[in-house]
């Protein structure tokens, strides 16, 4: 048993000392040298010209503040402080330059992605099988009833949200009712999908006539539920 336990103690001080010597050896390699601060500030300068993403502003960030700490371990305050007022400025335009970076790559990103959508509206047009004026003039006429309905569930919905928010003033804002106005928020988040889906069925089909057919829907004819189209500019009610 004392072997035993000589043996463990001595597995647990080397593996002590080894984790001690790992981490010093660690901390070393991510120490930085110093030369100067004007030298420094100006590496740092350099690597923040190169900026484009936002890892290379995050690394270049991480660098300059590892450099403030070094300063300020080997020389003190006053030096750390003179360093950072040297690279400040340098890093908050580099912030700049990215942001308009970002701007720009979310712009392209929507362009993109209008460019896919409208690729994928054309397919679908080309491809959605047409019947007479009529049909397709009862299709967007059946669509536009199903809005309304949709609608109607959005006024529904809102005016419960409504009452529901004078109901939580009086009750003293009770955790369960204030729960229940995100339910409805969804609820209506969901409803409005539902609109967005339908119109855009129709902007299909008009579409699709267009492409395939060279032709535009009258769509005055489209009230008053079911259409008969009797010429090229007239319709009558069935």
């Amino acid at each position: 048993m004392k072997a035993d336990t000589k043996k463990r103690v001595a597995l647990t001080t080397f593996y002590t000392l080894f984790v001690v010597m790992l981490l010093m050896g660690t901390r070393c390699e991510s120490r930085v040298h110093l030369t100067t601060p004007e030298r420094d500030a100006k590496h740092i300068a350099e690597l923040a010209s190169t900026i484009h993403s936002e890892a290379e502003l995050r690394a270049v960030e991480k660098l300059a503040t590892e450099y403030e700490i070094a300063y300020r371990k080997s020389y003190g305050g006053a030096k750390a402080i003179y360093f950072k007022s040297l690279y400040e400025p340098v890093m908050d335009e580099a912030g700049e330059r990215r942001a308009i970076y970002r701007a720009e790559e979310e712009r392209v990103a929507k362009l993109e992605e209008l460019f896919d959508t409208s690729l994928s509206d054309l397919e679908a047009a080309w491809q959605m099988p047409l019947g007479s004026e009529s049909d397709e003039l009862n299709k967007i006429a059946a669509n536009n009833a199903t809005i309304e309905g949709y609608r109607a569930e959005l006024l529904s919905l809102n005016a419960e949200k409504e009452q529901l928010a004078m109901d939580i003033i009086e009750a003293g804002y009770p955790q369960d009712m204030l729960d229940k106005i995100g339910v409805i928020d969804s609820e209506v988040e969901a409803v409005e999908a539902k609109i967005a889906e339908v119109e855009h069925t129709n902007a299909i089909i008009r579409l699709s006539n267009r492409l395939q057919l060279q032709r535009e829907l009258n769509e005055e004819c489209r009230e008053g539920g079911s259409v008969e189209v009797t010429d090229a500019t007239n319709c009558s009610l069935q």
